[in-house]
């Protein structure tokens, strides 16, 4: 990896079309970048009116790769499930930001559990299984109270197995059948989730956002506090951690690290992502520089953004089973009365589930003022439901 500078006029190339494809491009474009973002065939609604131009085709065609790559000056991702070949054959050919290696090795929980050992990141005890025997040998291990784990593609709760007693180990067995590499880690009594979103460019310049407090419902990030609530060595101890993954993995652009805190103020690493984060959201309002525009100034090699927070952030998510239409924002009267909603939306197609639609931040001077508004919009929607 160079150290290059990409001033504004360059291009950025997207590996992906999703919601944070559109948002780094809403970061970009007032910097004075052309953005083109590469679908690989996935859905590109998200993006079709925020970037300069959307290449369609699966990863593996040869054409579009092709038009991709003689069109853009330095690539980043916004997922990191993307093949490694591609990753690979990308970084040949032009500036990969955050590199091939570091995409690979947080797309895939064997290879980050091994990359957190290697680094004395705390961690949670585990195993790596490929068989129902070593299965039933990880459980017994981890004293029958762990969590089994797709070793790729699993996110918001998906590709997980809670194992508390043998017949979820049966049940696990029986729905897993060795399709794959399981990871397998002992669980954690956290009291707290938080997730520290941190920054570092080709100079090595890094920077932290303050931590961010995260609330989950059916495994999918439902409300982010920023700052999160946690006295100052927590927050310090998650901080020192995130700046140690960034720079263990001689990253270039945003990571977040996930983490669990403990009762006795004790942090652990859960997962890293290779990009912008939903928890990392909250900064869109709630901070002085975005996430989005610290990642294009990032990967370009611009100096990193200030990370001061305007007071507290609720960021709430809108899911599909609580929200509808955009529109509700503005024809409910209840919602529309909520005038400090700074309101976030992606304009992705609806589907039953939870899939993400947008997000809305509260921004105050105090916790107490920007929860308080959030719980109205809280009600409304859970009303309905």
């Amino acid at each position: 990896m160079s150290d290059q500078v990409f001033l504004p006029g360059s291009t950025i190339g997207i590996l992906g079309s999703g919601q944070l494809a559109r948002m780094m491009s809403q970061a970009a474009l007032p910097l004075g970048y052309k953005v083109v973002a590469w679908s690989g065939g996935a859905d590109s609604s998200a993006v079709d009116r925020e970037v300069d131009l959307v290449i369609d085709g699966s990863y593996d065609d040869e054409a579009a790769k092709a038009r991709f790559l003689e069109m853009v000056d330095v690539v980043t991702v916004e997922t990191e499930s993307l093949p490694p070949a591609l990753l690979e054959d990308v970084e040949a050919k032009v500036e990969l930001r955050p590199n091939a290696k570091s995409v690979q090795i947080t797309g895939n929980r064997e290879f980050e559990r091994g990359f957190l050992k290697s680094i004395d990141a705390a961690q949670t005890e585990f195993r790596v299984v490929d068989t129902a025997e070593q299965l039933e040998q990880a459980f017994h291990d981890l004293d029958g109270d762990c969590v089994a784990k797709t070793a790729t593609d699993g996110y918001d709760g998906k590709g997980q197995w809670r194992l508390k007693s043998v017949d979820d180990l049966e049940n696990c067995k029986a729905d897993w059948n060795g399709s794959c590499r399981l990871v397998v880690e002992g669980f954690i009594p956290f009291v707290m989730e938080c997730s520290v979103v941190v920054a570092r460019n080709a100079a090595g310049e890094v920077k932290a956002f303050p931590i961010v407090e995260n609330i989950h419902r059916h495994h999918v990030l439902d409300v982010s506090i920023l700052p999160g609530r946690v006295d100052e060595a927590v927050a310090e101890r998650a901080k020192v951690v995130a700046e140690r993954v960034v720079s263990g993995l001689d990253y270039v652009g945003i990571l977040a690290v996930e983490l669990f805190v403990l009762e006795n103020g004790e942090v652990l690493v859960n997962e890293i992502a290779p990009r912008p984060h939903n928890s990392g959201h909250a900064t869109n309002d709630g901070c002085v520089t975005s996430q989005f525009e610290q990642h294009v100034r990032a990967i370009c090699g611009l100096s990193l953004g200030d990370t001061r927070p305007h007071g507290t952030t609720v960021m709430v998510n809108l899911l599909s089973d609580i929200w509808k239409s955009d529109k509700d924002a503005f024809e409910n009267p209840e919602i529309a009365a909520l005038n400090s909603a700074k309101w976030h939306f992606y304009e992705k197609e609806w589907k039953a589930g939870r899939r993400k639609l947008g997000h809305v931040n509260f921004v105050a001077p105090t916790l107490d003022e920007a929860l308080a508004e959030s719980e109205k919009l809280r009600s409304v929607l859970f009303e309905k439901i």
